[in-house]
């Protein structure tokens, strides 16, 4: 079924107003029209509306302080609205846009021009809302997969350990147990992403070598399943400012892609220096180096969801962190300088 639209006509001149709802009314669109302008807003804010015309020049509110009145109410804001006037000068068309105006259609009408206009302008809605909807879907869709994944994740931790306490140690045990892990660092990238626009993450004083020395230790099952060594090299110890959980998205990510992509029976080296971290593995080398960084990027024959580095150069903008990148004959390594928020 095709959605009629409803729009919203607001002009002091009665005979704008006709001839507006006269032609409009051929599209198909359902027509609300007044010269009052306080009406006009009340309507509005009570029965929204699909799209407004609105004139500048009128007795009591102009224009410009109609639109800014509704663009201060949330459930009307993102209403389209077209000012329609007489006045043809730049400033008077800068103004309308700065008050929100999607459009500018100037008197005497041309009512090709009109129609066009507004169909475009209320597509252009239309597809926004679509958006926002599917945003709302997304958003609804990490959420259940958050609460879906916890709860069997942490089942599968629970009774491996208690199994290994029962019948001791068993190469079946650290392969689950990695692919536990595995799952964990997707799972805190999905949480990441749903959560980071609503949080307020505090920052606190991180000693880098106890705090790598931690992530280092986490990712022991997921490199011995691919006989992968993790080696951590101290040469200059610091403390920086940071939330810990981002630091810790940083350091992950980093760290399982480097595992994933190591061959076999090879080294993943962690050095810390003054202020800088670096990671580097030995193995398959990157192709693409400047779209790593992009949302759902992926090499030939990748498997994963695409974010890890994504949110990687996220939380680095973010405390101004340099990343620099070198791929060479003999590895890859991410390089992390922690300056701007090193305190010794």
């Amino acid at each position: 079924m095709i959605k009629k639209y409803t729009i919203l006509i607001i002009d002091d001149k009665v005979e704008n107003l006709k001839y507006l709802n006269t032609i409009l009314k051929e599209e198909n669109y359902e027509i609300k029209a007044t010269t009052n302008a306080s009406f006009a807003i009340d309507s509005a804010i009570n029965n929204p509306v699909d799209l407004i015309l609105l004139d500048i020049k009128m007795p009591e509110l102009n224009g410009f302080e109609v639109c800014k009145i509704l663009k201060g109410h949330d459930n009307i804001k993102e209403i389209p609205i077209i000012f329609i006037s007489a006045l043809d000068d730049v400033n008077s068309k800068v103004e309308a846009f700065e008050h929100g105006g999607v459009d500018y259609i100037t008197k005497p009408f041309e009512e090709k021009e009109i129609k066009a206009r507004i169909k475009t302008q209320l597509e252009l809605a239309q597809n926004k809302k679509t958006i926002s909807d599917l945003y709302k879907q997304q958003d609804f869709f990490l959420k259940k997969i958050i609460h879906e994944m916890n709860t069997p994740l942490g089942i599968i931790t629970l009774n491996i350990n208690s199994l290994e306490s029962k019948i001791g140690d068993k190469d079946e045990f650290e392969a689950i147990r990695a692919s536990s892990k595995s799952l964990s660092s997707i799972y805190e990238d999905i949480y990441y992403l749903s959560k980071k626009e609503k949080r307020v993450l505090d920052v606190e004083k991180i000693d880098i070598l106890r705090y790598l020395s931690k992530r280092v230790s986490f990712f022991h099952e997921l490199a011995s399943i691919k006989d992968i060594f993790l080696e951590l090299h101290l040469e200059d110890n610091f403390y920086i400012n940071m939330n810990k959980y981002e630091l810790e998205r940083i350091i992950d990510n980093t760290l399982s892609n480097a595992i994933k992509h190591s061959f076999k029976d090879t080294t993943v080296d962690v050095f810390i220096e003054k202020n800088r971290i670096k990671i580097q593995n030995y193995g398959h080398k990157i192709k693409s180096s400047d779209n790593i960084f992009k949302a759902f990027h992926q090499d030939d024959n990748e498997k994963g969801l695409g974010l890890g580095l994504n949110i990687i150069k996220e939380i680095c903008e973010k405390y101004k962190i340099k990343i620099d990148l070198n791929i060479n004959k003999r590895y890859t390594e991410f390089s992390y300088d922690f300056s701007q928020i090193s305190i010794g």
